[in-house]
């Protein structure tokens, strides 16, 4: 009986193998990693590229009540985590479903940025600034906010 969550198609190879889900509720990208290939939420694509090197999936979101979320398998769940982690996405581990706020700092559809927040010593990083109202906002890569003042 087919699946209906959503009216993103799978490709016609993900509607045949996925226990009959034929339509998801974002936008769907077939991903071919690390010996690895699903329809997967777009929002999530770079995410999965990189997370397929260390752990196995069953399934993902890329906003499930504003968090995103990625379901590894049990024996990958650990690696998963830490992985989540090093990103400085705080997973939350619940069930087995680790549940993730999606940043502000980078994209997690495109692989290459993934990858280099992963390269870089310690992690994630990000920038703060005080905006007009004296509240604390990050500062989004490329925003003139970030650079110090020459002075005079």
């Amino acid at each position: 009986m087919p699946v209906v969550l959503g009216p993103y198609p799978l490709c016609p190879t993900c509607q045949k193998t996925n226990g009959g889900l034929i339509a998801a509720k974002h936008r769907q990208i077939h991903l071919r990693a690390h010996g690895r290939e699903a329809c997967v939420d777009a929002g999530l694509a770079g995410l999965l590229a990189c997370l397929w090197a260390v752990c196995e999936t069953r399934s993902c979101c890329e906003n499930d009540r504003g968090r995103a979320y990625v379901v590894p398998t049990a024996d990958t769940c650990d690696a998963a985590e830490h992985l989540l982690t090093r990103l400085g996405l705080r997973p939350t581990n619940l069930d087995g479903i680790l549940y993730f706020h999606r940043p502000s700092s980078f994209r997690l559809d495109d692989a290459g940025q993934v990858r280099r927040v992963l390269e870089q010593p310690g992690g994630a990083h990000s920038r703060w600034r005080v905006n007009e109202n004296g509240v604390f906002q990050p500062v989004r890569p490329g925003d003139g906010a970030a650079e110090p003042d020459a002075g005079p």
